[in-house]
């Protein structure tokens, strides 16, 4: 899904009001559209105050799951760092469209 697609498709509409199921079509397609447009080489968080994984390498191992992280917080991928750390990650921290 490419962010045309998405914004035809949610662009309108207030996720505050979607029931479950369609709240859970409309994660499942921000996950999409970040893993269609791709990840970038060297994690880069706003978030990692002291930047002790800035700059590092990573592969994404999988999406977060709901028994993981709460459903309202997603996206959030799972990733590797290239020390071994993992963490789970927001989509402006390793996404090539928020880069």
């Amino acid at each position: 899904m490419n962010v045309k697609e998405f914004n035809e498709k949610w662009g309108d509409v207030n996720t505050d009001l979607l029931n479950n199921e369609d709240f859970i079509k409309f994660k499942n397609d921000c996950f999409e559209l970040y893993e269609d447009s791709g990840f970038i080489k060297h994690f880069a968080s706003p978030y990692d105050d002291n930047g002790e994984h800035n700059g590092m390498e990573f592969k994404v191992i999988r999406r977060a799951t709901e028994k993981e992280c709460d459903i309202e917080a997603m996206p959030i991928w799972l990733i590797e760092f290239e020390n071994g750390d993992t963490a789970y990650c927001y989509p402006e921290e390793i996404a090539v469209i928020e880069h």
